[in-house]
């Protein structure tokens, strides 16, 4: 087993929780992406809701124009037959003319009616339209202010994680290479990054299993390396750091 000293074993956790930190920051990294898109999907979305209402608007007035025609085609066609009235000689022809021209102002009357809704639409969207675009440039600068408060957190991340990586690579050549090669290798074994786990009253407080009892009092005389033979992480005395 490789041969180890309690200094030795001080660096390592010191390394360890460089690596942690650095585990944390990155987690900052990943979520970036994430923050960004969750901003930009609730902007698009209250967007979207104007932009429908706008929609709204446009389909009235585009109604209120097919009304309008409506109207002037029925004012038309009543102007004709009143004209026709004049010239008529029997009154069965009279009275038909007369029946369709109530007939037109009747469907004249509902058009108008219509277009009192339709107005009515109007200017309730058109207020509304006026409400969300004002609530709407209040959530774009809100959202461009989160945005880059999400980015600004970022590039501190990046930072940090970078002078963390320097601090790792600079510790680590004062580490003994067979010792540190084995701290990598559990590492990457391991689903949280550490490498380390302190052991405390016979027990692994990683996987919290019972060590053997001579193990145990070996991983006291800081002579050798230890294995947890469940979690297989490096262990250590905790008494010796105090940890």
């Amino acid at each position: 087993m490789t041969a180890i000293t309690q200094a030795q074993i001080e660096m390592l956790i010191s390394l360890q929780n460089i690596e942690l930190n650095k585990i944390e920051v990155k987690k900052t990294l990943d979520t970036v992406a994430t923050k960004v898109a969750q901003l930009e999907n609730e902007l698009k979305t209250f967007s979207d809701a104007v932009e429908r209402e706008k929609q709204k608007l446009r389909d009235s007035q585009a109604r209120y124009a097919e009304f309008e025609d409506h109207i002037q085609t029925n004012d038309t066609l009543i102007a004709k037959i009143e004209e026709k009235r004049r010239s008529v000689k029997t009154e069965r022809e009279y009275q038909s003319l007369l029946k369709e021209e109530e007939q037109l102002r009747a469907r004249k009357s509902q058009i108008e009616e219509e277009m009192i809704a339709c107005i009515d639409l109007m200017e309730a969207t058109t207020q509304a339209i006026a409400t969300k675009d004002e609530e709407l440039q209040q959530i774009q600068q809100q959202v461009a202010d989160d945005i880059q408060s999400v980015k600004q957190e970022a590039s501190a991340s990046e930072t940090r994680h970078a002078d963390l990586t320097r601090e790792w690579e600079t510790m680590a050549t004062d580490i003994d290479a067979r010792l540190l090669d084995k701290f990598v290798k559990v590492k990457n074994q391991t689903d949280d990054g550490r490498a380390l786990a302190p052991a405390r009253d016979a027990i692994c407080m990683a996987c919290h299993m019972n060590i053997p009892p001579q193990m145990y009092n070996e991983l006291q005389r800081f002579d050798s390396l230890k294995l947890c033979p469940f979690c297989f992480r490096i262990l250590y005395w905790d008494n010796a750091s105090g940890a």
